[in-house]
């Protein structure tokens, strides 16, 4: 079984332990993505937001195992989150699965159908931060409370939001940009 981990964050720059093989593609399924995840460290971080994300181009990568639960269990322990938090399409529909955004699933089922792969997996988490906002209020929100933050959480916040790739654009990035921010 051939699987494929999508990313568009953290994951492409800082793999950790994840069990890959190759290189990142930049043509994975098309997805709503936005800073709108406050990290435990005040960080807003990228997942999936159909409310206020923007059209991102994700991108891929094989993983080394042909055990779809044990890549699962590999992205896991590298989100440090649970098995829940791991969304799931695979050419077995039984398998397939998003607990937080199943809205993604027709999306990512078409790119599989064309990728060569059997499964694809992915981190699945929600948005934590300003929620019931339009997208210019949250702006308005995001770029406050990322210009309050303590000056090392503020360095770390740039950080990673400079250490995202620039295939990921979304309105807050361009946002924080204008003003400045970054």
């Amino acid at each position: 079984m051939r699987i494929a981990i999508l990313g568009w964050g953290s994951l492409i720059p800082c793999p950790g332990d994840l069990a890959v093989k190759g290189i990142w593609h930049p043509d994975g399924p098309v997805l709503s993505i936005e800073f709108s995840r406050r990290s435990a460290d005040g960080r807003l971080t990228l997942v999936i937001d159909a409310e206020r994300g923007s059209a991102v181009t994700t991108q891929y990568i094989e993983t080394t195992s042909p055990d779809l639960d044990a890549a699962i269990a590999n992205l896991r322990r590298r989100e440090g989150t649970t098995e829940r938090n791991i969304g799931v399409c695979s050419r077995n529909a039984a398998e397939t699965r998003s607990e937080k955004h199943p809205a993604v699933l027709p999306t990512i089922t078409r790119w599989l159908g064309s990728s060569g792969f059997d499964a694809v997996i992915w981190t699945d988490l929600e948005s934590n931060f300003a929620l019931g906002q339009n997208r210019e209020q949250f702006l308005s929100a995001a770029f406050e409370y990322l210009d309050r933050l303590a000056d090392v959480c503020k360095a770390n916040a740039r950080d990673y939001i400079n250490r995202t790739p620039q295939q990921t654009q979304t309105a807050l990035r361009r946002f924080v940009l204008s003003k400045g921010w970054l």
